[in-house]
């Protein structure tokens, strides 16, 4: 018998390949002696399987006509109760030479093998009667193969063997495609807008400072605010998409590094299954340029948010310019400065040693790409140097 042919069977109740009227155990290696007329429910459960070598020396056996004659003649109707073997039952060598049980053995009208009962006889060790002791080898369980489907001839589907790592597998595995569930949540999107809803926040605060310039905390406090926002999103984030179908999302923690990183590694574990799942984080990006865009064309954003820094800012750059008509001198310019460009503002030189002040008029210019202090009129300073 080819060893090899019979692994794929499920162990269960078959036709008998003797030939007889009953149904022979296959234990999913080979056939055994118990026989029965019964039909009644199993589930498929662990049998134990043996292995044996191929002896050459081993004195060869009958023909299968031979053997199932040499049957015929030892069988009778009491020696075949559910599960005992019968009386002139044949050897594990004999057994183990018979053809493995086949699909298209079966009659179309009998119930599939996987569906019927477990035997009693399966709780104990099988032993065989007369297996010469230089061919037995260590009997090794081994569980039985999963087999899922139906079979064409019977209609049923075969009862698959659960495996514990199917939930984690299933929960990793990609989504065919066109049906992963939707990877947008509320707190994501939350997290990926928190940029404009900065730039918003500057404008209306600047807007109602007015020309007396912003504090500083109010602006600290609108940078630093969306980290704090970002963390109960986060995990209002993870929740949904685990709802979702995603088990293994990005954990809410990777906010705690900042909400673009935790976006970037949401999209990381969404994209290994859906396909898809980079839109908050392309959405951030897009409007951080815009703040930093907004911030390049309307310099008035940042300078009415740190007015006294750009008020130092222009009291410097006179004080240089102001050095070419002979002593330092020190400048004085209104806080802030000026916010739109073009517009001019009056700063008050002071000169050291006399005390004498001065009027000077400058204005915000754009030089390089951003912003610089020209003095457009000197006045009574550069007549008198």
């Amino acid at each position: 018998m080819n060893d090899d042919n019979g692994f794929g069977v499920p162990a269960g109740w078959y036709p008998d390949p003797l030939g007889l009227p009953q149904m022979r155990w296959w234990d999913n290696h080979g056939w055994t002696e118990h026989t029965t007329e019964a039909r009644a429910p199993i589930v498929i459960q662990e049998a134990k399987l043996a292995w044996a070598d191929d002896d050459p020396e081993v004195e060869e056996l009958p023909t299968r006509r031979e053997r199932r004659e040499r049957e015929r003649e030892n069988y009778t109707d009491s020696d075949a109760s559910f599960g005992t073997p019968a009386a002139g039952a044949p050897t594990a060598d004999a057994l183990l030479q018979l053809e493995p049980p086949s699909w298209d053995a079966l009659p179309a009208n009998e119930p599939a093998p996987g569906l019927l009962p477990m035997p009693d006889f399966l709780s104990t060790p099988q032993t065989f009667p007369t297996a010469p002791a230089e061919q037995q080898v260590p009997v090794a369980s081994q569980p039985l193969l999963s087999h899922e489907g139906l079979h064409p001839e019977y209609g049923q589907t075969l009862i698959a063997t659960a495996t514990a790592s199917a939930p984690a597998a299933a929960s990793s595995a990609p989504f065919a495609h066109g049906t992963a569930p939707s990877t947008n949540t509320v707190g994501g999107w939350v997290i990926a807008l928190l940029p404009i809803v900065q730039l918003l926040g500057t404008l209306l605060v600047v807007s109602a400072a007015g020309s007396g310039g912003t504090n500083v905390s109010i602006v600290l406090a609108i940078l630093i605010a969306p980290y704090f926002i970002s963390i109960p999103f986060a995990i209002q984030d993870q929740r949904a998409l685990q709802r979702h179908g995603y088990q293994q999302a990005a954990s809410w923690l990777w906010v705690l590094f900042t909400g673009p990183i935790y976006l970037i590694a949401r999209a990381i574990r969404i994209v290994m299954r859906a396909g898809n799942g980079f839109a908050p984080i392309l959405v951030w990006g897009a409007l951080v340029l815009l703040q930093v865009g907004s911030i390049v064309a309307v310099p008035g954003l940042v300078i009415s948010a740190l007015p006294q820094v750009f008020a130092d800012q222009a009291q410097q750059s006179i004080e240089q310019a102001a050095t070419v008509f002979g002593p330092i001198t020190s400048v004085k310019c209104p806080t802030p400065p000026a916010t739109v460009m073009g517009q001019e503002f009056t700063c008050t030189l002071y000169r050291i040693g006399s005390g004498q002040t001065y009027k000077v008029t400058a204005a915000l210019e754009r030089q390089n790409g951003w912003i610089a202090w020209q003095v457009h009129d000197w006045g009574d300073y550069s007549m008198t140097h």
